[in-house]
């Protein structure tokens, strides 16, 4: 498994500035890693992350990166490396109008994402933006990465299935 940096530094942080915070992270942080361990790599999701305020562009960061590798899949920088997983971070209700837009683009059109109809609005506008929300962020993407191995409830409240019709 790679390397873990963004979380490294943040638990390293939280260790420092809040030792009770950084023991329950690290602690919820291992259960997810401990469930995914008997899963390889190769066998493990590849995942696009998009925002809906950026035009739909490819979001990849260090952050983001630990978030999907430690909720049971590959964070991928570029639409046409075929992602199995299409996230996308809603900023506004004109999402919806715009996802015909999103579905005609002729990368995402051939991607496995969209022949299996694994696409997924992520409605917490601000996925990633702040350190406190790591633990929910990762809770959010594992329970749609990895939904056979995690359920935290957070269905219908910070992310929905798009099905395409």
């Amino acid at each position: 498994m790679a390397e873990l940096h963004f979380y490294t530094a943040l638990l390293a942080e939280k260790q420092q500035l809040a030792p009770q915070e950084a023991s329950v992270l690290d602690e919820e942080i291992s259960i997810l890693l401990h469930k995914l361990k008997f899963i390889p790599l190769e066998q493990r999701p590849s995942v696009l992350l998009v925002r809906q305020d950026t035009g739909f562009q490819p979001v990849y960061n260090e952050k983001f990166s630990d978030m999907v590798q430690i909720a049971g899949g590959k964070l991928l920088a570029e639409k046409f490396d075929n992602p199995d997983i299409l996230l996308i971070i809603q900023n506004n209700e004109s999402l919806y109008g715009e996802m015909g837009i999103l579905m005609e683009d002729d990368l995402l059109n051939r991607t496995n994402a969209l022949r299996s109809n694994q696409i997924f609005i992520v409605q917490k506008s601000d996925l990633g933006d702040h350190n406190d929300d790591f633990l929910r962020d990762v809770e959010i993407c594992a329970e749609i990465i990895q939904p056979k191995y995690f359920i935290y409830g957070r269905q219908g409240q910070d992310w929905v299935k798009f099905d395409i019709v």
